[in-house]
């Protein structure tokens, strides 16, 4: 599963809806519609703020965990 559909699927799960999830980050919906269409990634810097957001880990969010 790709990073944008984890992301999505994540947020759902908490019951966000990307305009919601955007005004924690402070960065636009628009933002938050392409990380989940995988036509980009978050800034690096937006990585600790994203998974507390979420209540999920960077590494899960990247499938980076075994």
């Amino acid at each position: 599963m790709a990073f944008g559909d984890r992301l999505a699927a994540v947020r759902r799960g908490n019951g966000l809806t990307q305009e919601q999830f955007a005004e924690q980050l402070q960065v636009s919906r628009q933002a938050v519609s392409k990380w989940e269409n995988n036509s980009s990634l978050p800034d690096i810097q937006l990585l600790p703020a994203l998974s507390v957001a979420l209540g999920t880990s960077i590494d899960s969010l990247f499938s980076l965990t075994d």
